[in-house]
């Protein structure tokens, strides 16, 4: 009981203050969403560097360590969004006091004010590029169901006889480099992680990432949004903490008058 008395004594309050409620997207929403962008270019480079080196043979281990990747990189958006989102709310504050006061709020200020949804327009702003890349992928994505390989010296003996030889033509023959070989390429890159997990010997499980995989590439990327919502709490936070120095500050203050008039009582009573 009294470990539970401590804990909720020194359990860090919250207080909130009112704020001056902003835009859904503002002038800032672009390159705000061009910067994700640039995160994801270096989550790309994660995954080529890190992932190659995470292709366990054991199952279980390879899909922990592939999603821890894709958890640190959604983790790194998280407090870009959280770190915007109290920005937002303190400026808010500032506003709503401006506007309390009589004087007006200019729409360029109101714009940097918090709106619950601006990170989630953010995010969306930033995942486009990245659905468009993968959505013509999701949609033709096929089972792969064989591998092509050289063929065996001892096929040569029989290359005067034509009926052997013209099936067996498809083996030499180049397919060439196509658009959607490419898409699809890019389109492994941005879901490496999860590729990296099926591999090519879980051929209906790389399917099924494939068909997912604009849903899968954006994952990262929603935790900007979901960072940014906790804007309110972090500046509550702030202020829970600056309240309980005051409370602190105020309780010595009060024992201290209370110890100097004790002295002074003791003293008068000698006197």
């Amino acid at each position: 009981m009294q470990t539970q008395s401590k804990n909720a004594k020194n359990k860090m309050p919250l207080v909130y203050k009112p704020y001056l409620k902003g835009n859904l997207i503002d002038g800032a929403a672009v390159k705000r969403g061009l910067r994700l962008m640039a995160y994801y270019l270096m989550f790309v480079f994660i995954y080529l560097i890190v992932g190659s080196a995470l292709q366990f043979g054991n199952f279980a281990v390879r899909a922990a360590m592939n999603l821890v990747i894709v958890l640190i990189c959604a983790l790194i958006v998280y407090m870009d969004g959280s770190r915007l989102g109290e920005n937002e709310v303190a400026f808010g504050e500032i506003a709503y006091a401006r506007q309390e006061s009589g004087r007006p709020v200019e729409p360029k200020e109101k714009e940097r004010c918090f709106h619950p949804g601006k990170g989630w327009m953010i995010a969306l702003i930033g995942v486009i590029p990245v659905i468009l890349i993968t959505l013509p992928h999701a949609l033709t994505a096929t089972k792969q169901v064989y591998i092509l390989q050289s063929l065996p010296r001892w096929v040569s003996g029989y290359s005067s006889q034509e009926e052997i030889t013209a099936p067996l033509s498809y083996y030499t023959r180049d397919a060439g480099l196509g658009a959607m070989d490419v898409l699809r390429m890019v389109s492994r890159v941005l879901i490496f992680p999860f590729a990296n997990i099926a591999t090519t010997d879980r051929p209906d499980m790389l399917l099924l990432f494939d068909r997912l995989s604009p849903l899968l590439a954006a994952l990262p990327l929603l935790g900007f949004p979901i960072g940014y919502l906790t804007g309110p709490r972090s500046r509550a936070m702030i202020h829970g903490g600056i309240s309980s120095s005051n409370k602190r500050a105020q309780r010595k203050k009060k024992k201290a008058i209370k110890a100097r008039q004790a002295r002074t009582a003791k003293n008068n009573q000698i006197i």
